[in-house]
């Protein structure tokens, strides 16, 4: 069962309190709505069978195409904390009040700060580094598990290195409630975007094999839905099922053909968009990679959906997999284990289960559906997002995390489309002088890793 703690954060909260303190929206959850919050729903359950009269399901939800940008390792702080100054007023950023104690001084504290440096060094991001930053729900360990030099961890960016994106999310709908679906690092995460769950693995590493691969992208097969991987380079997805990769090759091309589908009006029914991770000119958004380099990188993707002609028909959903390390302020909530596998921690017994989200990270909803300068405050996480398409798809879920998952409905009004006409958007900056410096970084960064891989090969 949830703590009371889950069952109030999964309300919507009020516009007025986005923060959630104090008092919560008086809400009567539907009896289904109960159930949910209550983790009533098991693997399997059908989407028509676990939401409420009235939510659209199948044809009902007017989308035809499905867009995944999902990109690497940054904090919905560290990414808006500027958006209210930037017009978004709605929105929950960091209090001016937030801090986090320098464990190298005495007694000093670090707040926020303004960053210009668009490739900051990594910050660490395991499973044990995450659980060190959320604190028991303090949100009060950033700059020490980042440490040696951890006030990087509590830097931010606005609109003057980000502007693209501000518009974006000042734009569209966006949510501020809107989280990681494991408290650890990237291939969790990312076997959670598509298997909602990650079968035990907490590691930063791919999987080991399992008896049975089980997906978002198998439940479409299975149907008759069209689905691609688009990416320049290696995918983690190839990495974390092997055997879908060599069984369904031909849905794993390359990244210039999903241009040439949105420009010909073909675009399958699941896009999953892969940004590189490989070389000084990555796209992935990883630190020490240019955030700005990444922004262009998705500019041009949503450019090309804009223009489509499925554009009528398409929502297209920019996220990051997980935080990086980056400081956030909103302690992540409790939800549904997946399943009865405890996370896999070597040498180690736990009676920890996948019961907690991880760090809040950006998430914008890109449609001619989306709500105009929208931002919801209604808990979400990546396992809410499959969800939303297994409800357009008439699939079963794949585990109990998804079962009891809410779509984000709520991001849309399929009546009244706002955006069938693609609005204007500034053109992304890439500072020429700073991007030369990032390739550098870059490539220091990447030979000190294979350095350390070389000395800790087994590490992860």
């Amino acid at each position: 069962m949830p703590t009371a703690e889950a069952l109030t954060s999964a309300r919507p909260l009020s516009s007025a309190n986005p923060s959630g303190a104090g008092s919560v929206s008086k809400v009567v959850p539907s009896s289904k709505q109960a159930k949910r919050m209550a983790c009533g729903f098991r693997a399997g359950a059908e989407a028509r069978d676990t939401l409420d009269p009235g939510e659209p399901i199948g044809k009902q939800i007017p989308i035809d195409h499905f867009v995944v940008v999902l990109q690497e390792n940054r904090s919905f702080d560290q990414f808006f904390q500027g958006l209210p100054a930037f017009g978004q007023s709605d929105v929950d950023v960091a209090p001016a009040s937030f801090e986090n104690a320098d464990p190298s001084g005495e007694g000093e504290v670090v707040h926020p700060y303004l960053l210009h440096d668009p490739c900051i060094p990594d910050v660490p991001h395991n499973w044990l580094a995450v659980h060190q930053q959320i604190a028991e729900g303090k949100m009060s360990g950033f700059l020490s598990a980042a440490n040696p030099e951890g006030k990087r961890a509590l830097g931010y960016y606005d609109a003057s290195t980000l502007g693209y994106y501000y518009a974006l999310a000042n734009t569209f709908a966006i949510g501020d409630r809107y989280f990681a679906s494991v408290p650890g690092p990237t291939f969790p995460n990312r076997l959670f975007s598509l298997a909602a769950t990650s079968f035990g693995h907490v590691k930063n590493t791919p999987p080991p094999p399992r008896d049975e691969e089980r997906t978002l992208f198998h439940q479409l097969e299975k149907k008759g839905l069209s689905w691609i991987v688009f990416a320049t380079g290696p995918t983690f997805e190839e990495d974390m099922f092997p055997r879908l990769h060599q069984e369904k090759g031909e849905h794993f091309r390359p990244l210039s053909e999903f241009f040439k589908e949105a420009e010909a009006g073909t675009l399958p029914f699941f896009s999953w968009v892969e940004s590189s991770y490989e070389g000084p000119d990555a796209t992935d958004e990883h630190a020490p990679a240019n955030v700005q380099v990444g922004q262009a990188f998705v500019s041009r993707v949503v450019g090309q959906v804009m223009n489509s002609s499925n554009w009528p028909r398409t929502a297209l959903f920019v996220s990051y997999d997980e935080h990086g390390g980056f400081f956030d302020h909103v302690p992540p909530p409790t939800t549904c284990p997946p399943d009865t596998e405890p996370p896999h921690i070597a040498g180690q017994h736990t009676e920890l289960r996948f019961n907690r989200l991880g760090v809040r990270v950006p998430f914008i909803v890109v449609s001619p559906f989306a709500r105009a300068h929208f931002v919801s405050h209604r808990v979400h996480s990546h396992t809410s997002l499959l969800r939303l398409v297994e409800a357009r798809a008439e699939l079963p879920a794949l585990t109990d995390r998804d079962a009891n998952d809410d779509p984000p409905f709520e991001f849309f009004d399929f009546d009244h489309p706002a955006f069938l006409t693609p609005p204007s958007l500034p053109a992304p900056v890439i500072d020429p002088e700073q991007a030369k410096r990032c390739v550098v970084v870059a490539a220091e960064a990447e030979a000190k890793r294979k350095k350390a891989a070389l000395a800790h090969p087994s590490s992860g």
